[in-house]
C-alpha cells in the first residue's frame, strides 16, 4: 500500500479537525444545548466524516475510489448521528426539571464551633442539591430558600450569584469571594445541560439573623421550608422543593 505525501496530510488534517470537533461537542454541552437538533446531529457527523476521511489512504479496499467509499462507508455512518438526535434523544427526554437536597449544613470554623469571620455576623447555609434538567435544551436557573414561620411570615433568600453588579463590598461579594474558586460550590444562576444534572452547594447568606444557632432554631419553627427554582431571565417559578431540617 503506497500512501503520498498528500495523502498524508490530508488525513493528518482530517484527523486533527475530528479530535477538535470532537472535544468542541464533549466540553460545549451547555452552548450546544442551545443549537438546534439537526445542528448538534450535523457537529456530530462532522467528526465522524473527518475521522473517516483521516483513515481513508489506509483503507486499500477502497484505493483509488473516493466516490464509492464516500457512497457505502462515509454516507452510512453519518446516520446513526441524526438517527440519535432526532429520534432517540427526543424519546429519552422528558418535560421540565427535577431537584433534591442531598445535605445541608452551616459553614462552621471547626475550632470554635462558631460561623466562619467573612467580616460579617451572618450564617452561611450551604444545602448540597441535585438539579437534572430533563428538557432537549440548556436551562439557566436561579435557586431560593423561602422560609415560612408560624405568623407567616415569609423569609426569601437567593442564593449567591457568581456575577455581583454592584462594585462596593457587599456580604454576598464577600462570601463569592471566599468560596468562589471552590468547585464544589455552585453559584447563580446554575446552568443545566440538556439531559444532564447538576449536584453541588449552593451558598445562601442568611442576612437577617445573627447566628447559626438563631437560624438552626428559626428552621425548628418554620411552618414551612422550601427552595425554588426561578427561570434566571424572567423570576418566573419553575419549581418548588422541599428543604431538610437541619
Amino acid at each position: 500500500m503506497n500512501v503520498s505525501l498528500r495523502q498524508l496530510v490530508t488525513s493528518l488534517i482530517a484527523l486533527l479537525v475530528s479530535i477538535a470537533t470532537v472535544f468542541l461537542f464533549t466540553h460545549n454541552a451547555l452552548q450546544l444545548g442551545n443549537e438546534p437538533l439537526v445542528f448538534r446531529a450535523l457537529v456530530l457527523s462532522i467528526a465522524i466524516l473527518a475521522a473517516l476521511i483521516a483513515v481513508y489512504p489506509f483503507y486499500p479496499t477502497f484505493s483509488g475510489r473516493p466516490i464509492t467509499y464516500g457512497v457505502f462507508i462515509c454516507l452510512p455512518a453519518l446516520l446513526p448521528g441524526f438517527l440519535y438526535f432526532l429520534y432517540l434523544l427526543p424519546q429519552q427526554a422528558g418535560i421540565g426539571l427535577s431537584a433534591e437536597q442531598l445535605s445541608n449544613q452551616l459553614i462552621t470554623d471547626s475550632s470554635s464551633n462558631g460561623i466562619i469571620e467573612v467580616g460579617f455576623s451572618y450564617p452561611i447555609f450551604t444545602p448540597a442539591i441535585k438539579v437534572t434538567n430533563q428538557e432537549l435544551f440548556t436551562r439557566h436557573v436561579n435557586v431560593f430558600l423561602r422560609i415560612t414561620d408560624s405568623n407567616n411570615e415569609v423569609a426569601l433568600y437567593r442564593a449567591v450569584r457568581s456575577r455581583i453588579p454592584s462594585t462596593g463590598l457587599s456580604v454576598e461579594a464577600t462570601v463569592q469571594g471566599m468560596l468562589g474558586e471552590n468547585e464544589e460550590f455552585l453559584f447563580l444562576p446554575l446552568k443545566l445541560p440538556p439531559v444532564a444534572s447538576v449536584s453541588g452547594k449552593v451558598v445562601f447568606v442568611i442576612s437577617n439573623l445573627d447566628d447559626g444557632a438563631t437560624f438552626t432554631e428559626a428552621l425548628g419553627r418554620a411552618s414551612q421550608a422550601q427552595f425554588e427554582l426561578r427561570e434566571s431571565e424572567t423570576g418566573v417559578l419553575i419549581m418548588e422543593f422541599p428543604l431538610n431540617r437541619l
